[in-house]
């Protein structure tokens, strides 16, 4: 047998020898090539015709016996047609009959037509055949008078039809629903109740209508497994009341009764364009939405998967937004089909609907070959709704997907054209809106509007807008400042400096440059107040001014612009004059540096920038008497690092100076050699000694200096605590640093300190031993606190 045929089987009553078990009695009587044990057992218990037992009682003449028609999934598919032939073999009892069934294991073999639509087909067979091998049906069995336009014309003719077929169809679409109600047709003609399963499973997809099985008729619904019965109204008994059974659908046609149920989407959908459009095309569109569905993984289609199936099959047009919607939905998360043969017309027949924003936003997520024009769309629905006037909150951000060079051109025109009609308070969400689409206007072909939005925005500096969320940002910032600077010059110019103050510094400070521009000045001066990184950067950028003085004036300027609203710290004048020659800083310059430094305390900054200054000091002795003793003392730190303790000591200085010095101080002391240091310290003076006390402690604590010179420095401290006119002061204070200093090290750095001390003073280097080992004892508190001479200098005194 061919793989594209039908096994054919033929059951009835056989006399000896007619059957395939050979004996008499109910059989297969004939089979085609290679029919299975499986498809007769399917057959056998499932598709048989069932003769009314009532009616056999009743001797009722064959011809008011209805044919059947039976059809059965059941892992093969089967649908039987069978004839009452009366009395048995013997001639003795009724109950004869002739069922003739195909079976395939390959549902393509129906193709498209539904088991239904074979009752009536010509070559259904109602005799036994000469043997026991009967020929095969083709695939693809020619149908029965229930063709599809006849279908479609016989509903429409009956009362309330479309209703009916509603309901029908409802029924069956979901008898495989979990917990769903069995169909039931009460009737007397089996040809209409056919029709009605016929018509009904054409509006399903080939795969699920071969899944329904139907009886036609059977005689105890209780015992036949099929999902769709229809039933004599001699032998259906209370079954023929619709209301009274909920394990039943029941569609009675000889009283026009049943129970009204909800319609199902799928019903909704299909019947109506059933009956008004091309009924095939219908059937095809059925078909292709479960191919949608089923390339989605989904079990049954979706309302979108019957609407693109509409667009492709029966050109309809989408109509409202939610229609539109469903399909933007789709498109954005598609079946696996062609982008060329289905996705790309159903995106069409979508735009070709005018969709609102929402559908356009959701199919902007889309990428198809017309994916720019439906941003260009979105953008152009965006610009009509900002326009108008109409709210519109932040949207989503856009995937990102480069413009081709002629759709951005085009959407760079919509934004430029709308940026004339929108009012100036909607200009920030244009632009916002543009570069969302990442598009670029340009603004020379929206000047008169740019410079209008920029007006209004002068006046509204607590608008909100953000031009960083503009792709022409810094070109309407500009228009900004061309208004402000105007109004700062005007009658305006106290309200605007409040704003200024209060708002717009922020934004415009990365734009400053020029001291001498009222703008700048104002914008700069409220940056630096603010402090943090805008008084920084902001400093950084005049400092470049000032590398390049070509202007006259360009220090005071700079000075004004930057400090007009707070005073500079030390540092920063020191790295501001630092930056100019000195012979560029004016007497106006130095007038206000001095103001600076007369707040400020005396330092080693402080002292180079009085340094830089002391061409314009004038007749300000107290600066005079600090700068020409910080001249002398520099002179001599340059004469000791030459000459070492031969260039004696500082002489007279002011502790102030020696205070801001002391860090060259002690750097000149230890990088000479200790005995020089160590003379040094010995011969200056309490002055000079309390200055290393502050200073000698920090070297040796300071844990990144270098070890030797860490040791160097408490050597200094030693021998100068040590020294004959070292004062109770300083030597109390040295032993409590020195005390510290050993709690926190061991042997070893005792050891090298030792070794330094004997290279200048071997004296000192025993008292240092001793004043160790009494140190560490840890006495009690009232030998501790004897005078200092006796714990770390009483030998010297003695």
């Amino acid at each position: 047998m061919s793989a594209r045929e039908f096994h054919s089987l033929y059951y009835t009553d056989c006399s000896p020898g007619q059957g395939l078990r050979g004996g008499a009695g109910f059989q297969f009587q004939a089979v085609s090539p290679g029919t299975t044990d499986e498809m007769m057992s399917v057959v056998q218990r499932s598709a048989l015709y069932e003769a009314p037992v009532g009616w056999m009682r009743e001797k009722r003449p064959v011809e008011e016996y209805p044919p059947s028609l039976v059809h059965v999934h059941n892992g093969v598919y089967a649908t039987a047609r069978g004839v009452y032939l009366g009395a048995e073999t013997g001639g003795v009892r009724e109950g004869n009959q002739f069922t003739h069934a195909l079976v395939a294991t390959d549902a393509q073999l129906y193709g498209p037509i539904r088991p239904a639509q074979l009752w009536g087909a010509p070559w259904w067979v109602e005799e036994p055949a000469s043997s026991t091998e009967c020929p095969a049906v083709p695939a693809e069995p020619e149908a029965g008078p229930f063709g599809v336009e006849a279908l479609r014309e016989w509903v429409l003719g009956q009362q309330d039809g479309e209703s009916w077929l509603l309901a029908v169809h409802s029924a069956i679409d979901r008898v495989h629903d979990e917990g769903a109600p069995r169909v039931v047709f009460v009737g007397e003609d089996p040809a209409a109740v056919v029709r009605w399963i016929a018509a009904a499973t054409l509006l399903l997809p080939q795969e699920r209508a071969l899944e329904v099985g139907f009886r036609v008729f059977a005689t105890n619904p209780q015992f036949s497994g099929q999902e769709v019965l229809a039933l004599h109204p001699d032998w259906a008994g209370s079954l023929a009341e619709p209301e009274r059974h909920t394990d039943f659908e029941v569609f009675n046609l000889a009283t026009g009764e049943r129970r009204e149920t909800e319609p199902g989407d799928a019903a909704l959908h299909w019947v109506p364009r059933f009956l008004r459009a091309d009924p095939y095309d219908v059937v095809d569109a059925v078909e292709l939405s479960h191919q949608f569905a089923r390339g989605r993984g989904a079990a049954r289609p979706s309302t979108a998967d019957r609407l693109a199936a509409g667009v492709l099959a029966l050109d309809e047009q989408v109509t409202g937004p939610e229609p539109a919607m469903a399909l933007a939905e789709w498109l954005a998360a598609p079946p696996a089909v062609s982008a060329s043969d289905v996705l790309e017309p159903v995106l069409t027949a979508v735009l070709d609907s005018a969709p609102g924003v929402p559908v356009l936003t959701r199919l902007a997520e889309t990428d198809l070959e017309q994916a720019g024009q439906v941003r260009i769309a979105l953008l152009r629905a965006e610009i009509d709704e900002i326009v108008r006037g109409t709210p519109a909150d932040d949207r989503a951000p856009l995937r990102a997907r480069p413009w081709r060079s002629e759709e951005a051109e085009q959407a760079a025109a919509l934004v430029e054209g709308a940026a004339g009609a929108v009012q100036p308070e909607r200009m920030d969400l244009l632009l916002r809106t543009a570069t969302r689409f990442d598009v670029r206007p340009r603004l020379g072909n929206f000047t008169e509007a740019a410079g209008r939005f920029a007006e209004w925005w002068a006046h509204h500096p607590h608008a909100g807008v953000d031009p960083a969320r503009w792709t022409c940002g810094p070109e309407l910032i500009d228009l900004l400042r061309d208004v402000l600077a105007r109004r700062l010059d005007g009658p305006h110019r106290d309200e605007v400096g409040a704003a200024i103050k209060e708002r717009w510094w922020r934004l415009l400070a990365p734009t400053v440059s020029d001291p001498f521009m009222r703008l700048d000045a104002a914008v700069a001066a409220a940056a630096v107040a603010a402090g943090g990184s805008a008084r920084q950067e902001t400093i950084e950028v005049f400092r470049e001014r000032l590398r390049k003085p070509e202007q006259p004036g360009t220090g005071e300027a700079v000075f004004d612009a930057l400090f007009g609203e707070s005073a500079p710290t030390l540092v920063e004048l020191s790295d501001l004059l630092a930056e100019m020659p000195s012979t560029a800083v004016s007497d106006a310059l130095a007038q206000r540096a001095f103001g600076v430094l007369v707040k400020s305390k005396v330092s080693g900054r402080y002292l180079d920038v009085l340094r830089g200054l002391s061409h314009h000091l004038g007749d300000r002795q107290d600066l005079r008497k600090l700068w020409e003793d910080d001249g002398r003392l520099r002179a001599w730190l340059t004469n000791f690092r030459r000459k070492g303790a031969e260039a004696g000591g500082p002489g007279d200085i002011s502790e102030e100076v020696l205070g801001a010095r002391a860090g060259n101080i002690v750097e000149a002391l230890l990088d000479a050699s200790p005995q020089d240091s160590a003379d040094l310290a010995v011969a200056s003076g309490e002055q000079l000694q309390q200055t290393l006390v502050r200073e000698l402690p920090a070297v040796w604590n300071d844990e990144s200096a270098e070890q030797d010179r860490r040791d160097r420095a408490v050597v200094l401290a030693v021998v100068t605590a040590l020294s004959d006119n070292a004062t109770g002061t300083v030597r109390a204070a040295f032993d409590r640093e020195l005390e510290a200093w050993m709690h926190a090290h061991k042997q070893a750095d005792f050891r090298r300190i030792s070794k330094l001390l004997r290279g200048v003073d071997a004296d000192a280097a025993s008292v240092w031993h001793e004043w160790l080992r009494e140190t560490a004892q840890r006495k009690p508190k009232p030998a501790r606190t004897r005078q200092v001479a006796r714990r770390l200098f009483g030998r010297r005194e003695r």
